[in-house]
């Protein structure tokens, strides 16, 4: 069963679906934004539970806040295998191997997780900047812990549902990420004060 029979469009092309022209490997390339998303957001949920479990004097060094940093680096490193992958199964090797000065454009699944990667870089900037200040300026509280579990799950879900198509969602996780990256800042704030 294709995934054009699911959705009312197809995430590979962001067309509408037509009776007769579905795509086998429509469902294999959602499936695999989906598996890509559950692997790395199984990493986000071993760094709550480890923050959870004890006071803000475990936090000292900051080192959740500095690692929730890594994971989302790691997530902005590995996202464009997706892209990369969904391409290959797209227009063949061949014009991904090359030096793409002609490369086909990237749209439907290939460009929403294109677009989402330069949306997580985007906003990995000002995080890991409001990051880096609270861990100069020795801050490290719960509110810190949880602005970066929040930051890295947001970011993990916004980054599949944008790939899906799935934009009540992407949109909420966005902002969640908003959220917590003001969190982060304003925590440095205080910590100047």
């Amino acid at each position: 069963m294709s995934i054009i029979e699911i959705l009312p469009f197809d995430p590979l092309s962001n067309q509408m679906a037509r009776p007769g022209r579905a795509k086998a490997h429509s469902l294999l390339d959602a499936g695999a934004v989906a598996v890509l998303g559950l692997l790395l957001g199984g990493f986000v949920l071993p760094m709550a539970l480890w923050a959870t479990n004890g006071t803000a004097a475990s936090y000292a060094g900051s080192a959740f806040e500095l690692g929730a940093v890594i994971w989302a680096a790691l997530l902005a490193a590995l996202w464009p295998v997706l892209q990369i992958v969904v391409q290959i199964r797209r227009f063949g090797g061949a014009v991904i191997r090359g030096n793409r000065d002609r490369a086909p454009a990237a749209d439907g699944l290939s460009g929403r997780i294109a677009r989402a990667h330069t949306n997580l870089v985007e906003s990995l900037v000002p995080f890991a900047a409001s990051v880096l200040a609270a861990h100069i300026l020795q801050v490290c509280n719960r509110w810190t812990v949880a602005a970066s579990a929040l930051y890295v799950a947001a970011r993990l879900v916004h980054a599949t549902s944008y790939a899906l198509g799935v934009t009540i969602i992407r949109s909420a996780a966005f902002y969640a990420g908003v959220v917590a990256t003001v969190v982060m800042a304003w925590q440095g704030l205080v910590g100047l004060g």
